[in-house]
């Protein structure tokens, strides 16, 4: 995927929903997630899991500019199969809460949630705020009326994918609901 690089903070992400590994070496794969994440989820862990594999322990002993990927993808590959259009979706509503939430940021946030919806390969549950495509619903009458319905259903889709994707009252969730 060419996919627009963003640096989706592990702090950002931490308090929306857990991840697994493979989640991780996803978003390092696609420039979601810098590579030192890793180190700081390893550290994490190291701190709160009572017998943590000595692959995480070496990987939070890293220094941010050492290569993490090798053991990433170690750590990883010990972890259930995950399914990947779960692991997908789940940076989609990742990158796109991050995008909203800090949408004041950017000239054009909407141009940037297009860029998003093909870089994830058109999702249909993203259509309903990409500005290009057909509206769902008559016209509002201005420009303005319709820019705030595009950002209202971002904001639907957010807390729509919140249910699939995000934590559900609990500290420890990473692994994906049915």
């Amino acid at each position: 995927m060419d996919q627009l690089k963003m640096d989706v903070p592990l702090s950002f992400i931490n308090a929306r929903t857990g991840l697994t590994w493979r989640e991780i070496a996803y978003g390092i794969d696609n420039g979601l997630l810098r590579p030192a994440a890793a180190i700081d989820f390893a550290t994490a862990c190291v701190g709160s899991d009572e017998d943590p594999s000595s692959d995480i322990v070496e990987l939070a002993g890293l220094r941010p500019d050492e290569p993490t990927r090798e053991l990433v993808d170690k750590i990883a590959g010990m972890q259930s199969e995950q399914d990947s259009a779960y692991i997908r979706g789940k940076w989609l509503y990742l990158v796109l809460a991050w995008l909203f939430e800090n949408r004041e940021a950017f000239a054009e946030p909407l141009a940037i949630v297009e860029e998003v919806y093909a870089d994830f390969d058109y999702p249909e549950d993203v259509a309903s705020f990409v500005r290009y495509m057909p509206m769902r619903g008559p016209d509002l009458g201005s420009a303005a009326a319709n820019r705030k319905r595009l950002f209202d259903n971002w904001k639907l889709y957010l807390d729509k994918a919140a249910l699939t994707f995000g934590r559900s009252g609990d500290s420890t969730h990473d692994e994906p609901r049915k």
